[in-house]
Order: structure tokens, then sequence, then C-alpha cells
């Protein structure tokens, strides 16, 4: 989320609610507002700290309270919009300033199907990317529930639970990574057990990592062999 200086900021005529906010933090940071992995993102919204500084915000992200990077948000969101938050702004239906805000109920929903799609996505994705007789050997009851609970459309690219971890490292060589809240390249490249480290990882997708610095949640990354 990078930022530009504004002159000053006025109370949006329509504040967003809270809820909406706790959905994209639990989105962008797994709802940790006080998180700093040292990926150059802190605080519940991710904030940079030339953001942070430009729209309003006083020491740090990850020091200041809920409501006061609520605050800050505000003031981004009136000078960027959601684009400022690009990737978790999409899979929660907001956009333009603040105006075209989806519902709260709408976002709390949808935040909730985040949460509940990443394991049965890893469930299902370890066997078919395995090989064919991996499928047919496991039991027709389990198979069944993992194609009616997660439908394709709704989690291709959302990884965002704890069962991630074991499925990236069981298959190394799967080709792809999404990234999580908190994961920079050389978590990433120690993670998957890289051959020449976030240096390789950053080489393999120079085409759509321009820093190696900033990477977002639900990026997904080509995975060097």
């Amino acid at each position: 989320m990078g930022g530009v200086a504004v002159g000053a900021f006025a109370v949006p005529a329509n504040a967003v609610p809270v809820s909406t906010w706790d959905a994209l933090a639990q989105c962008e940071s797994g709802g940790n507002w006080g998180t700093n992995t040292g990926n150059g993102f802190s605080g519940g919204l991710q904030f940079t700290p030339s953001t942070w500084a430009a729209f309003g915000g006083t020491g740090s992200a990850q020091g200041a309270s809920k409501a006061e990077q609520i605050r800050v948000a505000e003031n981004v969101l009136q000078g960027q919009g959601w684009g400022a938050w690009p990737a978790c702004s999409a899979k929660l239906g907001l956009s333009g300033n603040g105006g075209g805000v989806a519902s709260a109920a709408s976002v709390s929903t949808q935040a909730s199907s985040v949460k509940q799609a990443a394991p049965v996505q890893q469930a299902a994705a370890a066997p078919v990317q395995q090989a064919a007789p991996v499928k047919q050997a496991a039991p027709v009851a389990q198979a069944a529930p993992v194609q009616q609970a997660a439908p394709v459309a709704q989690a291709p690219a959302v990884t965002y639970s704890a069962p991630a971890a074991p499925v990236q490292q069981a298959a190394p060589a799967a080709g792809t990574y999404t990234v999580q809240a908190g994961d920079t390249l050389g978590t990433i490249a120690n993670k998957l057990g890289v051959n020449g480290g976030w240096q390789a990882l950053f080489a393999a997708n120079s085409g759509t990592v321009a820093d190696a610095n900033l990477i977002f949640p639900g990026q997904v990354l080509n995975i060097p062999a």
C-alpha cells in the first residue's frame, strides 16, 4: 500500500463501518492489529511507514490502537480509494472511495468464506497434484464433501490457514505458491526449500514482482524447480 502526502483530511461524510475494516484486517493480516513481520508493512491494515505518516499517523502503525489505525485508513481511503488494498478489497467487493462500500453483512460473510475455504482447498489440492491413483484410493465419502463445500470459483487463490505450510512443504515442486499475510520472499524460500533462496524466487517472478520487499497476500508466485 503506497502513500502520497495530502494537505488536510476531513472527516468522511459516511464513515465506513468498523465491521468492514475488521474484515479487511482479517484478509490483510489475519486480524492482528499489532503485527510487524519486518516485510515493510505493519498494523492490522498493513501500512507502509510512508503511508502511515503521510495520512496523519504518528509513531508506528503496529503501536497504534485499532481506532487510530482505522482513523488513518479513512484518510487513505479518501486519498487513494480501496485500491490502496488491491488484493483484499477485490476479494471483499470494495470499490471507489467509500461510497460503494459493500454492506457489513456482505463483507462479514465474504470474510468468513475466506477463512473457511482455505482448509478445504488444501485438503483437495494435494491428491489432485500428486497422481490419479491417490485420488482413486481415497474413500468416495471423503471426496464428495470437498466438492460441495468449496466451489472452485470461490477459493482458488486463498491460503490463509495453518494447513497451507505442510501442503506446500510436501510438494515444493508444485510450481506455484499463494502469498499469505506476513510472508516475505525470504520466508517463502526457506519454507519451500527453494534452491538459491529468495534471490532465485525473486528472479522467477520478475515479471509480476517489481520490488523484492513488496508482495501482497493472495498474490500467486512461481516456484522455481
